[in-house]
């Protein structure tokens, strides 16, 4: 228990998982490292997992996928808001995470304007890509859907899955709900290709690719 209670007085050095935290004492974590790329904090009802770095393949996964949805988002003609790794976090639920991408489309004109979010009024995002963290120990779906998060992208190792929240629960889906003209394979193809083509040529396909859907027609917004 006195590693908890001195957690904000030493600098985390190391991932683990620690129990019995306070949501006091999370939010003053969160405010110490505020604008750090480490440590990441994931925190669920007294529960906070530390992680301190990602691999560099975790890194590129994950902008890989996070570039893929901004194009077609463009391409799409759909605005939308990159928050990255924002923290996010709710006091009434005692839940707070940081996502490796984070991306505010439908709800995007609930928080235009806006320069400090409040998650307890204010919409979570609506599409959160997940790269798989091998070491986690802190189940993060049950978070998510406590915020509301529509849709979950989750890459592990060589193949990506779509998730949609469905009354509180995540069920696998194939096409994405924000991004209605992509299929999970098409994700995956995408991201297997993205470790064999240069970045041109990769960035290249995913144009083409994304302009022949787009008129193709063969597609739709889902309410």
């Amino acid at each position: 228990m006195s590693a908890v209670i001195d957690l904000t007085k030493k600098e985390l050095t190391k991932s683990e998982v620690l129990y019995g935290v306070s949501w006091e004492m999370y939010e003053s974590l969160v405010e110490k490292y505020w604008n750090m790329p480490t440590p990441r904090l994931t925190y669920d009802s007294g529960i906070l997992e530390i992680e301190m770095s990602n691999s560099s393949q975790h890194e590129i996964e994950n902008r890989t996928l996070a570039r893929l949805a901004e194009h077609i988002l463009l391409e799409l003609e759909i605005d939308f808001l990159n928050c990255g790794s924002t923290t996010f976090s709710k006091e009434s639920s005692r839940k707070g995470f940081e996502p490796d991408s984070s991306f505010y489309i439908e709800s995007l004109d609930l928080i235009e304007g806006k320069t400090d979010l409040d998650f307890e009024n204010d919409p979570p995002p609506d599409l959160i890509i997940e790269i798989n963290r091998t070491s986690s120990s802190l189940p993060r779906m049950p978070i998510f859907a406590a915020f509301g998060v529509r849709e979950i992208w989750r890459c592990n190792e060589d193949e990506v899955r779509f998730y949609e929240l469905v009354d509180g629960v995540y069920l696998e889906t194939e096409n994405s709900i924000c991004l209605p003209i992509l299929k999970n394979e098409d994700a995956t193809n995408f991201l297997l290709e993205s470790r064999k083509l240069k970045s041109t040529a990769w960035i290249k396909k995913m144009r083409d690719w994304t302009s022949e859907k787009v008129k193709s027609k063969k597609w739709k917004i889902r309410e």
